[in-house]
């Protein structure tokens, strides 16, 4: 039922498509005046045999030419006007034939094949606009100079050839009734040559738009200067690029001049005079003032006409090179910055080839190895390396090489010239390309050598100090070796772990020095966290050192007058006027160790500071005496602290709120309690939430 019902469907379309009679010819509605179907009908057939000609020429255009750009939208065009010259075509059949459907579906296919090319069309424009590169835009400068001699020469025959046609055709007129047949022949060599001018003038047209199209999408302007009437043309383009407004009056030479930067003018005159007299390329880089007193740099080329019976005449190209130019002169400066620090660097830098070759090496390293820097390039690290690295060098060389890590830190020998080992330590970094790729190795070479032998005369004296110890006191052996290689451990650890860590604060400085206004501000904002993050960590490492240093300084005992050290304390704490520390007009004067109780109040009270949370507070500082001992006590009104934590607040690294939230190592009252105990005394803490905290500790009078 349904294919029966479709099917009778669709005949009744199709009979209702054939049944003509139930429509009138278009030519009722013009009453059939003779005049106004003749007007319609002949108009129409004009239309029609117009784009059927344009569709077929571009159809024959497409086809002759295969390196046309973009030629389905060429064919999609073709379709589209001659679609349009058939419904032109349909209006004259329908003037006497009411085929209105046949009409209108010639109508929608040519509807939807002027849609479809509209929306092939969009898509292709920023192709049509976009710039061509500098290698294209010199040859198409070449071409230009090329078409327009070329162009030359073909007026020059043109006119050859109408002067010679001319005399021929007065000649054969006079001669017409004698030969006849030789003057056919010369009217067919006149239409000969007149379709070959046109040819040429129609190949120049197109050569001519398809330059414009070029310099339009390349950004630059074009320029034509007689240097006779000092007369300058320019392109739209041209008066935009230099700052002039196209809507004043005719540019001249004096007005260009007038522009030109005083440093440039000299040089850029000297290469327009040199152009002309050598008939060479002009081609010079030189900075205008434009209106608004800014300075632009531009590129002109151009080349003086061959014409000896016209004016000097020089037709060229301009473009605006200004952030090209930037960029080259920072990058300029970028390097040679570099290669000022490279080669004044108090140790040895190096740069090396993916396979190990020297490329580049300072000064200070070759006066390390006693090698000219000739001699180091010829060469590879391996072969300056001493026999016993090479294994270890060849194992980081691998993980660099291989990208499993962007930098390596180890100590290594190099070989002396003279054959001497000299113990360095080296810091290597990798140079990458766009795909990853290894391009160079970046080395800092620091000789260690005194390093080494300070190291050895400590660790000696170290072993010569531990004997002694071990033969005063056999008891406490065991528990004060272990102390002694604890400091030991956290005092080198400290200072050793700075080392990397100012290399990679200065690699990021350097990095974005070198880079520049060209570095993402993402990786801008990353660099800074980077750096952020290693003084977090030499605040910490600065603390543990510290905080290993108590009790092992050498204690300087002295009279103390506490409130005066006080006074002192504060004046270099320096708080904000908003908070008030209140001082005992009288307390004690101890013989003591100054910096170590000046350590323990400094801390307490800057402590009181950093965690108050609100701008404004209060601390009060009091001191009860007691027959062995001083009980002193700092009080502030900060928040307080919960008694689940108080505990906490004395071990080392341990904080009540992240690092991100508020900067702390979580070493200064872990370094309090150290110093208190170390001094024979003791610390608590009394505080409660949203009642400030109370920290008491006892000092021994003597």
């Amino acid at each position: 039922m349904f294919f029966q019902s479709v099917t009778d469907g669709i005949a009744t379309q199709v009979g209702a498509l054939i049944a003509l009679d139930s429509y009138v010819p278009h030519g009722h509605c013009y009453l059939w005046q003779p005049s106004l179907v003749g007007l319609h009908a002949l108009s129409d057939g004009i239309i029609a045999i117009a784009y059927f000609t344009i569709a077929a020429a571009l159809i024959y255009f497409v086809q002759q030419r295969q390196d046309v750009p973009f030629r389905g939208l060429f064919w999609l065009f073709g379709a589209f006007i001659a679609a349009c010259g058939l419904t032109h075509a349909l209006g004259i059949w329908t003037l006497w034939v009411p085929d209105y459907w046949l009409s209108g579906t010639v109508k929608a296919v040519t509807a939807v094949i002027s849609l479809l090319t509209a929306l092939k069309l969009v898509p292709r424009i920023p192709q049509a606009l976009a710039m061509p590169s500098t290698e294209s835009l010199a040859q198409l400068n070449q071409t230009l100079s090329k078409e327009v001699t070329e162009r030359q020469q073909a007026e020059a025959k043109y006119q050859a050839l109408a002067t010679e046609l001319e005399a021929r055709v007065a000649n054969r007129t006079a001669q017409l009734t004698q030969a006849q047949q030789d003057n056919e022949q010369l009217l067919r060599q006149e239409q000969k040559t007149r379709t070959e001018l046109e040819t040429a003038l129609q190949h120049q047209q197109d050569t001519t738009e398809r330059l414009n199209i070029a310099l339009s999408a390349a950004q630059m302007g074009t320029w034509d200067w007689h240097l006779d009437a000092e007369f300058l043309q320019w392109s739209p383009k041209t008066y935009e690029i230099l700052g002039f407004d196209a809507d004043q009056e005719q540019p001249t030479y004096d007005h260009w001049q007038a522009r030109v930067h005083p440093e440039d003018l000299a040089r850029v005159e000297g290469a327009i005079a040199a152009a002309q007299t050598n008939r060479d390329i002009f081609a010079e880089e030189y900075r205008v003032q434009w209106p608004d007193q800014s300075w632009h740099w531009v590129l002109a080329q151009g080349r003086f006409l061959d014409a000896h019976d016209q004016s000097p005449r020089m037709i060229g190209v301009i473009q605006e090179t200004t952030e090209a130019k930037r960029s080259a002169l920072a990058l300029a400066a970028s390097e040679a910055r570099f290669r000022v620090v490279f080669e004044q660097a108090a140790v040895g830098m190096a740069r090396l080839s993916p396979d190990g070759h020297w490329l580049q090496v300072n000064e200070t390293f070759c006066n390390m190895l006693g090698y000219e820097a000739d001699e180091l390039l010829q060469c590879t690290f391996q072969a300056i390396t001493d026999p016993a690295d090479v294994e270890q060098d060849e194992h980081h060389y691998q993980q660099l090489l291989s990208g499993q890590y962007d930098t390596r830190c180890f100590e290594k020998r190099y070989l002396h010239k003279d054959g001497t080992p000299i113990w360095t330590q080296v810091t290597v970094s990798t140079e990458t390309d766009e795909q990853e790729q290894v391009r160079s190795f970046i080395a800092v070479i620091e000789d260690i050598r005194r390093l080494k032998q300070t190291t050895a005369e400590l660790e000696q004296r170290a072993r010569e100090l531990e004997q002694m110890n071990n033969m005063l006191a056999i008891t406490n052996a065991l528990v004060e070796n272990r102390n002694v290689e604890l400091d030991q451990f956290a005092y080198v650890a400290s200072h050793d772990l700075k080392a990397p860590l100012r290399a990679i604060a200065n690699l990021s400085e350097w990095i974005e020095e070198d880079l520049g206004h060209d570095l993402p501000e993402e990786n801008r904002y990353q660099l800074d966290l980077l750096r952020n993050r290693v003084h977090r960590m030499e605040a910490l490492i600065n603390g543990l050192l510290e905080y290993s240093r108590v009790g092992r300084r050498e204690r300087q005992i002295g009279p103390v007058d506490v409130r005066q050290m006080l006074v002192e304390t504060i004046d270099l704490i320096a708080p904000s006027d908003a908070f008030t520390i209140a001082l005992p007009e009288q307390m004690p004067c101890l013989t003591t160790s100054q910096s170590a109780l000046n350590q323990v109040f400094s801390n307490l009270i800057s402590n009181a500071i950093k965690h108050h949370d609100r701008d404004e507070g209060r601390i009060e500082i009091t001191a009860i005496e007691h027959d062995d001992f001083v009980e002193f006590a700092v009080t502030d009104d900060g928040p307080g602290i919960a008694p689940q934590y108080q505990r906490k607040v004395f071990t080392i690294f341990q904080t009540l709120k992240s690092r991100d939230e508020l900067e702390s190592t979580g070493i200064g009252l872990a370094i309090v309690k150290k110093t208190v105990e170390s001094e024979g005394g003791t610390i608590t803490l009394e505080s409660e939430p949203g009642q400030g905290c109370t920290f008491r500790f006892k000092w021994p009078k003597q």
